[in-house]
């Protein structure tokens, strides 16, 4: 069976936020649920909700509706681990936790591993590739907690997962099912740039070190053809400017009210350093930025011109 992906158009994305939206509610009804009847009665909840979801998915596949099937499947696996919790918290075998990588938990450990079960199931029967998230990400979520206990180590094996990931989705570029290396790029990205983060977001060199690494991730994504990596590394790049923008005198309203929200740990990080101490300057905030959206326009139209010449190469052999 091919995998399951249609052209973006008015009817798919109404498609992807009514699966999106189905799931967010699905997820506030059974939060509900846990407060009003605990444990037991949110298992039964849970389970009642996996049944009629799933039973959709698989009636929607049946009828050829292959993406509202996988959308409807994203819904199947969170309610068939919200299931598994319930279940474990009403047994009183579900550990505390207090943080996210904190201590070896058996009962958390096989909660992470059902996602990725879950997930690896629903993609074999639904054969959708945004189900490929799921997996890797809990795939990550599982090996991270399984192997460290936070901090540095978990951020070196968020690095080592992510360079693991990246691999398999170069390997799967290669093949007929190249539509699922997306969202293997996407999590390599996500966790090779999250590790990277969290031993550079402290001074001017380590700032300085996230932009090249952002321009990095901008080649890697065209010559990888994988647009992700060129979001990934711009994101990083505006966090680098975010840094220097308040180094220079922009207050952090200024430098909020240009780039809203997307460099928190260049806020975190000025401010741990005691910018919000020295003299503003009106211009620092629009002056960066002004420079960092140039940047990518030249970036971006240099993009375009080699890809018009590899086209033109083609044509003239």
């Amino acid at each position: 069976m091919s995998v399951a992906r249609v052209p973006w158009s008015s009817a798919s994305f109404l498609v992807y936020l009514g699966g999106i939206t189905i799931l967010a509610a699905l997820a506030a009804l059974l939060g509900i649920e846990s407060g009003e009847h605990g444990s037991a009665g949110l298992a039964g909840w849970a389970l009642l909700v996996f049944l009629a979801v799933t039973a959709s998915a698989v009636l929607a596949r049946a009828q050829g509706h292959r993406v509202t099937a996988g959308l409807l499947a994203l819904s199947s696996i969170a309610a068939y681990v919200v299931l598994i919790g319930a279940l474990l918290d009403w047994l009183g075998w579900l550990a505390p936790t207090t943080s996210a990588f904190g201590g070896f938990r058996v009962s958390v450990l096989f909660l992470e591993l059902s996602v990725v079960v879950a997930g690896g199931v629903a993609l074999a029967v639904f054969q959708f590739p945004l189900l490929v998230l799921v997996v890797a990400a809990g795939t990550w979520f599982f090996l991270t907690d399984l192997l460290s206990g936070g901090g540095d180590w978990s951020a070196v094996l968020a690095i080592l997962i992510g360079l693991a990931m990246l691999a398999a989705a170069l390997a799967v570029d290669r093949g007929a099912t190249r539509p699922y290396a997306l969202w293997l790029h996407v999590v390599a990205g996500l966790t090779i740039g999250g590790g990277l983060l969290w031993f550079l977001h402290d001074g001017d060199l380590a700032w300085t070190t996230v932009a090249l690494v952002g321009l990095g991730y901008i080649a890697l994504g065209d010559r990888w053809m994988r647009s992700s990596w060129v979001v990934l590394g711009a994101w990083g790049i505006l966090q680098a400017a975010g840094y220097f923008a308040l180094k220079l005198g922009a207050t952090a309203s200024e430098a909020f009210f240009v780039f809203f929200y997307f460099f928190p740990f260049a806020i975190a990080n000025a401010f741990e350093s005691g910018f919000e101490d020295r003299n503003t300057h009106e211009w620092a905030a629009p002056s960066v930025f002004m420079f960092t959206g140039v940047l990518f326009v030249g970036i971006g139209l240099l993009l375009v011109r080699r890809r018009r010449e590899k086209i033109a190469g083609a044509e003239l052999l």
